[in-house]
């Protein structure tokens, strides 16, 4: 077919142009009461092209004319049931989709302060919330482009029409960056893009909105459960008979013994001892001498831990029923508890007078235990030069007459000295005895347990030492003392030894030499030395079982005090982010009017859907030679016409000033024709209508 014969063919089947001042309909300029036109006509030489017609070729170059596409008339709603059924059923879906972030942001409301751990649904509301990002974009953005596009078409459907620039920004809006680049570009109604924009920018903020709905974050549970421990002034031990200690547990006593002194510093300055029982500081000695005074002090754990204060024994108490079932718990509670405390000074010289005064105890005397004896080499024993003995012999003593006198410790330890003539000399201590009562805010979790806060206790505890069958007791373990530990002639014993501060007890020093020895170190040293020994004999058979998790078999049981302990564990609860489900409700509230909008309108518009599909351009176009359809839509239009080849070209290839049309695409015979002047491609530096 010939350029000339297809041109005609799409005007009409080779009719010539109308004459004279009777115009081409498709060509005809618009009435003046015409929104567009008006519109258009403000553009200036833009809007006067926009009425001009290319001229029509002479007819008679070619009459082999195109075939013309006729397409059957139809009603406007041609679409199968069951598509239609499918289409309407997805569209009330889209509509109901935004409920389900409403939904979610409920139950992330309904999991505040929901424990982790048991929580029914808490985990799989986290995992949907980690979707959010991703599942509400594609939402927000298939919602609101069905309702710009439904917006448009109503409204072209309406008896007023719409702007052409306003149908551009709306219609032009299925994303954000289409609805900017509408604005930006077309730059008609500001307003309505500023809000077609500001609808857009609610699909991040919901999205982001979603995925943070919720947080995890520990909470402190607190609750008071009871304690207890060890009460030690009910407990008589193996010291209230020596046979029963001889015969029987002096094995298991000398092993807890040897082994507290035999373990490292760490340990020894640890909180707790080798059996995980907490062990409780001595008061400083500035707290023991002050009068009626039960204030709290901090516990100054450093100064524990680098083995300037010491605590009273090596061997802590027996705390029974706390619960480490979760590593996050925590125990609070008080214990009180007693200790012999030795505050000594080293005697240099005593006068006969003086010594006149002393006695010394005598567990055989069954009336008031007070010997004869007023020489100390007479109430200690003799140290063996032969046979070895232990080289430190403490023995209770008594520097007055009166009944009510509290007794004193003579620590007698034997050194060797360079003197020829008096081959051992003895160093003495005069030590003091005191039986503090205090009260100790113990902190303990599952890796163990501190003390806090302590305090002294006025409870009349030094009642003990004016106790006849107490002080027999006291008798019978300061006089086991010393041989608990090996006795090595010409060598200082263990005890000593850790008396001394040696980082190692068992490394067979000789006799200690005491001169200059810092005389409250000593004091401290000892009365943890001693209640290390006291306590390995109140309860030998069950100290190695450490901290019991089960609780004894009745609260009411004289062998253990009870106390009320606060007790904190930390679980991971849900906790709501209130912001950011403001943020997420408002969002969704903006996608659910989105959505119910354009179901309204889907259901309002009767007009083909013809906005958006290229087969569109063929609609009332002169040049293509295609006629009917109207009521088709865009799809089905394309659908009928798929065959059809077209393109952008300049119809008036002839003209000093081309013209730019969508037209039915040159057949590659035509095409091949080097004198077809039916077409022209475009060029950038031609004029074109």
């Amino acid at each position: 077919m010939s350029s000339t014969a297809h041109y005609h063919a799409i005007h009409g089947g080779g009719t010539e142009p109308p004459a004279g001042g009777r115009q081409d309909p498709a060509t005809q300029s618009l009435a003046p009461e015409d929104d567009t036109d008006r519109d258009m006509n403000s553009g200036g030489s833009l809007g006067r092209r926009a009425s001009r017609s290319p001229s029509p070729l002479p007819k008679g170059e070619n009459e082999d004319a195109r075939k013309e596409i006729n397409l059957d008339p139809g009603f406007l709603d041609q679409e199968h049931a069951a598509l239609k059924v499918l289409s309407w059923m997805w569209e009330i879906i889209l509509t109901i989709l935004p409920l389900f972030f409403i939904v979610l942001a409920i139950l992330a409301a309904k999991l505040d302060g929901s424990p982790v751990a048991t929580s029914d649904y808490g985990s799989r509301v986290v995992e949907i919330t980690r979707l959010g990002p991703t599942i509400y974009p594609i939402l927000f953005a298939m919602v609101a482009a069905r309702f710009y596009k439904n917006a448009a078409r109503y409204r072209l459907e309406r008896p007023g029409g719409i702007r052409l620039s306003s149908l551009e920004q709306i219609f032009g809006s299925q994303s954000f960056a289409s609805a900017l680049e509408r604005l930006i570009v077309v730059r008609a109604q500001l307003l309505l893009g500023a809000l077609i924009l500001s609808t857009w920018a609610m699909s991040p903020l919901g999205g982001q909105s979603s995925s943070r709905l919720l947080r995890v974050e520990g909470r402190i549970i607190e609750s008071h459960l009871p304690v207890y421990y060890d009460n030690r002034s009910h407990k008589r031990g193996v010291w209230s008979d020596p046979d029963r200690y001889h015969y029987s547990a002096s094995d298991v006593v000398q092993a807890l013994y040897s082994g507290s002194l035999l373990s490292p510093k760490t340990q020894q300055r640890g909180f707790s001892d080798l059996w995980e029982r907490p062990k409780i500081p001595q008061l400083p000695r500035n707290w023991r001498h002050e009068e009626d005074d039960e204030s709290w002090r901090v516990v100054d754990t450093g100064a524990l831990k680098a083995g300037s204060e010491l605590f009273t024994s090596l061997i802590g108490l027996n705390i029974q029923s706390p619960d480490f079932s979760d590593n996050t718990t925590r125990y609070e509670f008080d214990v009180q508890s007693t200790y012999f405390d030795f505050e000594c000074t080293r005697i240099t010289g005593l006068s006969a007078d003086e010594m006149s005064n002393v006695t010394f105890w005598d567990s055989r005397r069954l009336s008031n235990h007070r010997s004869n004896k007023t020489k100390l080499l007479d109430a200690i024993p003799r140290y063996g030069v032969v046979t070895a003995s232990a080289s430190f012999a403490p023995v209770l003593a008594y520097f007055a007459k009166g009944a009510d006198a509290a007794p004193y410790v003579l620590h007698t330890s034997f050194s060797a000295t360079t003197d020829r003539d008096r081959p051992l000399d003895y160093a003495v201590f005069n030590c003091t005895l005191a039986m503090p009562s205090v009260e100790t805010k113990v902190a303990c979790t599952a890796l163990g347990c501190e003390p806090q806060q302590q305090r002294r206790v006025l409870d009349g505890s030094d009642e003990f030492l004016k106790s006849g069958s107490d002080m027999f007791q006291f008798s019978n373990a300061l006089e086991a003392w010393p041989n608990m530990t090996k006795v090595v002639l010409s060598s200082a014993s263990a005890t000593e030894n850790f008396i001394a501060n040696d980082e190692n007890a068992y490394a067979n020093q000789g006799l200690r030499d005491w001169r200059g020895v810092d005389e409250g170190l000593f004091s401290s040293r000892l009365t943890t030395a001693f209640n290390t020994a006291w306590e390995a004999g109140i309860d030998p058979y069950n100290v190695t079982k450490g901290s019991s998790f089960a609780g004894p078999t009745g609260s009411a049981d004289v062998w253990t005090n009870q106390t009320s302990a606060l007790v904190t564990r930390t679980e991971d609860a849900y906790y709501l982010n209130a912001v950011w489900a403001a943020i997420l409700v408002i969002a969704t509230t903006v996608l659910q009017a989105l959505a119910v909008g354009g179901l309204v309108l889907r259901c309002l518009i009767r007009g083909p859907d013809v906005l958006g599909f290229a087969s569109s351009l063929t609609r009332d176009n002169r040049f293509v030679p295609v006629s009917g359809g109207s009521s088709l839509d865009g799809a089905d239009r394309a659908r009928s016409l798929r065959d059809v080849r077209v393109q952008f070209a300049d119809v008036q290839p002839q003209e000093s000033c081309g013209y730019v049309a969508f037209t039915i695409a040159a057949s590659a015979s035509d095409r091949d024709k080097k004198d077809d002047t039916t077409f022209r491609p475009l060029e950038k530096k031609r004029m074109y209508y």
